[in-house]
């Protein structure tokens, strides 16, 4: 297949946070797609650049949510510096005739910034992605946008990168918004929903070092998979119930799809193969709301290769059956969305129904389990109160047997109904894009600030795992000046010994002397 005698180029890219590094499964799906067509495929990846962003991770591992790791010395990472000379190399070597970027909101500024400084090139581009979805009209407003992806892009990459290839008329290809040179934007119909069985994703194009993570105190080559797509709940601060809510209006369609599970054991000796993981990356919103007979049937057919692997779920699908059979599959370790402890908050303003009664049941079921985890939650949501966030403490408190608590600031991405109500509640600029959800609140409520949001960010761990008597020293600790910074140190360091020093399965059994670690914080 020859453009002006020679094969048409594609260069997927891939902006990101640095030091985010798990593998993106659009860039593995758009490859085997393009790759399989005859298109001559290579990849820009902005996760190995260092910029003024601050690395996620690492926050993770400064609020004591993870343990310390480097990424030099434990991962064989050295972030580089000027991604935008590195893209404009890449771009001069590789010479590509499209452009096709995946960007999550959180990397969307970047993408600009990267368009801009090729822009006398005049390369096609296809943009796609949830914020994309989620904001057309903002998002092709920009002078640097011509052309987006509007729902899943898997047909729209290809058939587009097709026509360029042959000469022929783009412009009204389903799922896309081209702006023409007069300003005027097409505005093609939805096309319909994917199969998500026909593609095996092909990752080769990534760096070698960016298959390896941190997980559970160990550094594990990690390889994504999908085994289902969209959410069947609708929480008002996640943005995965955007999906459903587009393909309904747009298709009168449901967008949640799962794989059978003789197409996933297909794809898990797929990635064997090629790959050869030590840890599957499950990426589903919630891994366990598949029906019990289908786990059970997985379970029995993955007993042939019992590779460990990371999943993500909810209280509300934990169950004693459940949990032995991930037991029974080896399973590594699973995250957990608690995410706030006020029931009527959850309930009335995050749309999640289970009680706390019911959480702690469920909850108890995992730690008796035996299964590494750990526990997600967000603060400073729209009109929550220094209160309601101790009441997501207290809760946290009454847990036991997780190995790590993650605490997020809530991000009001696009596609969120809490989004929307901050801005009416004239809480935010409804201008504002996303960075990540370890960086200072964006919303300005009067009842708590972005700063005092940081402070309990900082120390929200330390709430939940230290004596109540500790308080008064927390409370320093949340200030963000010398002595604040200097009572956090040393509560941090605490904190670390106690809690995360080894890694997931060679941790203290016991908790300490509270009165004698009291030394060291007055000392």
């Amino acid at each position: 297949m020859k453009h002006n005698n020679r094969p048409f180029r594609i260069l997927l890219v891939c902006p990101n946070i640095p030091g985010m590094l798990v593998l993106q499964v659009a860039i593995g799906l758009f490859t085997s797609i393009l790759k399989k067509a005859g298109f001559e495929v290579d990849l820009f990846d902005a996760t190995l650049y260092a910029t003024d962003e601050t690395v996620s991770p690492a926050k993770r591992v400064e609020y004591l949510q993870a343990r310390k790791f480097s990424y030099k010395n434990d991962v064989g990472i050295k972030l580089k510096s000027n991604p935008i000379k590195a893209f404009v190399s890449k771009v001069d070597s590789f010479k590509p005739d499209l452009l096709a970027i995946s960007v999550v909101e959180n990397a969307f500024k970047q993408t600009l910034v990267l368009l801009d400084a090729i822009k006398e090139k005049n390369i096609p581009h296809i943009i796609g992605g949830v914020f994309i979805t989620s904001a057309p009209e903002k998002v092709i407003s920009y002078p640097q946008i011509k052309m987006i992806c509007i729902g899943e892009g898997e047909n729209t990459v290809l058939q587009t990168a097709e026509r360029m290839r042959d000469g022929a008329d783009f412009y009204n290809i389903q799922n896309t918004w081209i702006k023409r040179d007069d300003g005027r934007i097409i505005k093609n119909s939805i096309g319909p929903l994917v199969d998500i069985s026909k593609v095996l994703p092909d990752y080769s194009l990534f760096d070698n070092v960016r298959f390896y993570r941190p997980m559970g105190g160990k550094i594990l080559k990690t390889v994504p998979l999908e085994t289902y797509r969209g959410c069947p709940y609708g929480c008002t601060y996640c943005n995965s119930s955007m999906w459903t809510k587009f393909y309904r209006e747009n298709l009168q369609t449901i967008f949640l799809r799962k794989k059978k599970i003789d197409r996933i054991i297909e794809e898990i000796e797929y990635l064997i193969k090629e790959y050869n993981p030590g840890l599957l990356y499950i990426i589903d919103d919630t891994f366990l709301a598949r029906p019990e007979e289908e786990l059970r049937e997985f379970a029995k057919r993955y007993q042939e290769f019992r590779i460990p692997f990371w999943l993500n779920t909810r209280p509300e699908t934990i169950t004693e059956e459940k949990m032995k059979l991930l037991s029974e599959m080896n399973c590594y370790r699973m995250s957990v969305g608690l995410e706030c402890g006020n029931e009527e908050f959850r309930k009335n303003r995050l749309n999640r129904y289970i009680s706390n009664k019911e959480l702690l049941r469920r909850l108890g079921i995992l730690s008796r389990s035996g299964i590494n985890f750990s526990i997600n939650n967000i603060i400073g949501f729209p009109d929550e109160t220094r209160d309601l966030i101790f009441d997501t403490i207290e809760l946290n408190r009454k847990l036991s047997g997780y190995d790590a608590l993650t605490v997020s600031i809530f991000v009001p991405y696009h596609g969120t109904k809490l989004r929307e109500e901050a801005i009416e509640k004239g809480y935010l600029d409804p201008e504002i894009i996303m960075t990540h959800t370890t960086s200072s609140s964006l919303l300005s409520m009067p009842q708590l600030s972005s700063q005092e949001i940081d402070g309990l960010m900082r120390t929200f761990t330390m709430y939940v795992g230290f004596p109540k008597k500790w308080w008064p020293y927390i409370k320093k600790a949340e200030e963000f000046n010398p002595k604040g910074n200097e009572m956090f140190d040393k509560l941090s360091k605490i904190y670390y010994d106690v809690y995360l020093s080894g890694d997931q399965f060679n941790k203290p059994k016991e908790l300490p002397n509270w009165e004698k670690l009291k030394e060291r914080i007055i000392s």
